[in-house]
């Protein structure tokens, strides 16, 4: 009797978990904590100090807690972020755009999904020791996309974007901006974006905390700024999302 075939499932892009390093040091502290709360009642040292116990439970459910925020923004905050960026572009499936700080792709593969004869360019420091995956990490997640005759790669500076003047429709960011080490690195990166961006071109940028000074340094850059928007807790950080156009 002939055994039946076994269909593999087609493997899909790998994400990852955003600070894996933070979220295993958190979830040891957190377990530390709990431990240390309920063996503290056993000890002596509960009758000089009967709070410290309690106090070693509440931290303990706290840093888990932040486990599962973190957790919560890995497995479906940053997509929903994500989806809620590529909804501000009118797609016509031509656009040229650009992704600053790749990652492992999630915009760059979201944003070519939905194009024809366009492209996406994906810019990161991958190189960097604060690099948060390596770009043979990310042309595996687009070849498993089943886009990579959209998407290119490159390993740039984002102060200096090695590509003529007006050369995209769209330009993204997702939690990226904010490594820049440099305070002058902002505004910097702020005018070579609008300087690639084309006539009528958008920029969304959703990062942590820094929403007024991102629409300041893009206003003086001479885009058109929409007033920041603060999105709603679905993750660890709180992320607003800045959108600007070129008139």
């Amino acid at each position: 009797m002939k055994q039946a075939l076994r269909t593999r499932r087609p493997l899909k892009p790998d994400y990852g978990i955003d600070k894996p390093k933070a979220l295993a040091r958190l979830f040891l502290a957190g377990m530390a904590a709990l431990a240390s709360g309920y063996l503290l009642p056993s000890y002596d040292v509960a009758a000089t100090a009967p709070l410290l116990g309690p106090t070693f439970l509440a931290l303990g459910c706290l840093s888990l807690g932040a486990c599962v925020l973190m957790l919560a923004w890995s497995l479906k905050g940053k997509f929903v972020v994500r989806d809620r960026m590529l909804n501000l572009v009118r797609w016509r499936g031509d656009e040229t755009v650009l992704d600053l700080g790749t990652g492992r792709g999630l915009l760059a593969i979201g944003a070519a999904s939905r194009l024809k004869t366009g492209m996406v360019v994906g810019i990161d420091a991958w190189e960097s020791e604060r690099a948060s995956a390596t770009i043979e990490e990310a042309q595996r997640n687009i070849d498993l996309a089943g886009v990579a005759d959209r998407v290119e790669l490159r390993n740039d500076d984002p102060r200096d974007i090695g590509f003529v003047d007006k050369s995209f429709d769209v330009v993204l960011s997702l939690s990226f901006l904010h490594t820049l080490d440099k305070e002058a690195a902002r505004p910097a990166t702020c005018r070579e974006i609008a300087r690639v961006l084309r006539a009528r071109g958008l920029v969304a940028i959703a990062d942590v905390g820094r929403g007024a000074e991102w629409a300041k340094a893009l206003e003086a850059a001479g885009l058109k700024v929409e007033k920041p928007q603060r999105l709603p807790p679905l993750a660890f950080t709180a992320l607003e999302l800045v959108v600007a156009r070129k008139t």
